[in-house]
């Protein structure tokens, strides 16, 4: 075996990084332009480069979505930091070329083209680190059009005619081996250079079985990759209600920010002894609990929940020393505001200033492996303590709460205490709707940015839609509320009971409804229970009512099982019962 087989890629091999090569299949009409790249391909084989095939066909034939999933194809074999020689032109257009290009250097590679002919591909010519010339008269247009990362040689024409010299095929091989590694050579500093640059790792858990997670997704990683110079990689956990259109439109995200969607594909059935417990939630928020085993190479990891904006650079967040933790989170401002979770009675060494939100979390993968598997410790928790009314978020309060590092409240701000304040210009930040809706109509200056990020996605003609559709279909239902209320409350004999807790909400409709000496409060256990105004009582007191009764009822109460709880005792949403949240304005605490 000659030297040129061997020496020069040893030491890509020792750095763990693979060289590739594409070539050329099927019909084509320029039979030397396939002649051209065969040779080159099986001289590459030779060096120990691994081989992507393209076949030459109709692109127009494609959709978009059917071209991607081709490519993908492709490059499949591709990780990140590797070395390509993309052989151009393919015989299947600019745009073929340009996608091409464009996700293979989404991995973070070195691409080389080796061109075989003269191509006015301005965008993918300058896109690339080097240009590789294989004869004289591709080298003297790359000269005269002045590209910079094309490679010279000074014997570079001897050379040419070497490799085109078909009369001497030994010589030809030679010559195009040596030929690559020049180009190998001129990309190995580089690559050098670049084994410890940081590449952001984010992860998301997707169960989209309406299809609009995916929006909020594509969303936050859209907002990710308007703040930041970084290279991401998104992984995305999903289940089997991801559709094929919402996958492409991910992909296509990622790939216009100059960044990588991974897709992990998860078993639903590994939670389903769980699956009650999350009936509030998706049970895509248990799938970050694989991320310790599903990528075992990975030290760390940024997850995030589907319901963010982000208006700072993510880096800050990835520069941030959590070697000695396994998690940095934000403590909770709903909790801290509103809910207090029963959780915390059970385990009082968790104090509610340290309960931390779980939508943005800063794992340490590697720590956590060492601390035990985590989708295991998480399920077990929740069958032991299914009392647990933040499931996933419970848990991890509660396994780590002394591994725990806390950022500061920017990196997981509540859009509901943002709205309050009505600002004129953003806050760097992340911004977490935590169940609360996109309001185009709140005057929020945080919507409308939101909104305006949603219309630079591929989901924009159908969110537009989506949105104005919901606005005018919350009127219909606010005035349609208004209509049954005021009948009821019409009635001078009518007894106003209020479901729930005694909280501002609770208060604000007390000043607006005339209050009388029988009216008072339920919920379902009424025990030792302080009253601010009206006194509370069991729930089921309600069964031997005998007056006329109207119900105002927080939805919240009773761990979210209010209206429920109500339709069960035959009382009808609407009619004899009203969610006061739905005819409250957003600012008063109403729903949006």
């Amino acid at each position: 075996m000659d030297v040129l087989t061997t020496c020069p890629f040893f030491l890509m091999e020792v750095l763990g990084v693979n060289v590739h090569i594409t070539n050329i299949y099927g019909f084509i009409h320029d039979q030397n332009l396939r002649k051209k790249q065969n040779q080159f391909a099986d001289a590459a084989h030779a060096l120990g480069f691994k081989e992507m095939g393209i076949f030459n066909f109709d692109v127009s034939t494609d959709t978009e979505n059917e071209l991607s999933k081709r490519i993908d194809g492709i490059i499949s074999s591709l990780q990140f930091n590797d070395l390509v020689f993309v052989q151009l032109p393919t015989g299947n257009g600019e745009h073929y070329d340009n996608l091409l290009i464009n996700k293979i250097k989404a991995y973070n590679t070195k691409v080389c083209i080796l061109l075989h002919q003269t191509i006015e591909y301005e965008y993918v010519l300058n896109a690339v680190d080097l240009i590789m010339p294989t004869n004289n008269e591709v080298h003297a247009y790359l000269k005269e059009h002045n590209y910079s990362n094309v490679f010279y040689k000074k014997n570079i024409n001897y050379e040419f005619s070497m490799i085109s010299n078909s009369s001497n095929i030994l010589s030809s091989d030679f010559y195009i081996k040596k030929y690559l590694i020049d180009a190998q050579d001129q990309l190995e500093e580089s690559v050098l250079n670049e084994q410890d640059e940081d590449i952001i790792h984010i992860g998301f858990g997707l169960h989209d079985k309406d299809g609009h997670y995916s929006v909020w997704v594509g969303t936050v990683m859209q907002s990710i990759l308007e703040h930041t110079d970084s290279r991401i990689c998104f992984h995305i956990l999903h289940d089997e209600t991801l559709s094929s259109d919402n996958r492409y439109k991910l992909e296509k995200v990622a790939y216009n920010g100059s960044s990588i969607v991974e897709f992990h594909k998860i078993d639903e059935n590994d939670f389903s002894v769980v699956k009650n417990q999350m009936s509030r939630f998706t049970i895509g928020a248990m799938f970050r609990c694989s991320l310790p085993e599903l990528l075992p190479d990975l030290n760390r990891i940024i997850y995030l929940d589907a319901d963010l904006f982000v208006t700072r650079d993510i880096k800050e967040l990835w520069d941030v020393d959590v070697r000695e933790y396994c998690l940095a989170g934000v403590v909770d401002e709903g909790v801290a505001v509103h809910n207090y979770p029963r959780i915390l009675n059970k385990y009082p060494e968790i104090k509610k200033e340290s309960y931390f939100n779980s939508g943005v979390l800063y794992m340490n993968l590697k720590k956590i492996r060492e601390f035990g598997n985590l989708k295991k410790l998480v399920v077990d928790f929740l069958i032991e303590n299914p009392e647990a009314d933040l499931p996933d978020q419970d848990a991890l309060n509660v396994l780590f709460h002394n591994k725990v590092l806390y950022l500061d409240g920017s990196w997981n701000q509540f859009v509901f205490m943002h709205r309050k304040d009505n600002v004129e210009k953003l806050d760097k930040a992340i911004f977490h709707y935590a169940a609360d809706l996109l309001m185009l109509y709140s005057h929020s200056l945080l919507d409308k940015e939101y909104f305006r990020t949603i219309c630079r996605t591929p989901w924009k003609d159908y969110e537009m839609n989506h949105q104005f559709e919901r606005c005018f279909d919350r009127m219909n239902d606010r005035v349609y509320q208004y209509q049954n209320m005021l009948q009821l409350l019409s009635n001078p004999d009518v007894k106003h009971i209020f479901y729930g807790e005694e909280n501002e909400l609770l208060k604000t409709l007390y000043q607006r409804i005339h209050l009388k000496g029988g009216d008072y409060r339920v919920l379902e256990y009424a025990k030792n229970l302080d009253s601010d105004t009206l006194p509370c009582k069991d729930l089921f007191v309600l069964k031997d009512e005998k007056s006329p009764i109207i119900i105002f009822v927080n939805w919240e109460s009773d761990d979210c099982r209010a209206i429920q709880n109500l339709e069960e005792l035959g009382f009808k949403n609407g009619k004899d019962f009203f969610v006061v949240a739905r005819f409250f304005s957003v600012n008063d605490g109403g729903f949006m």
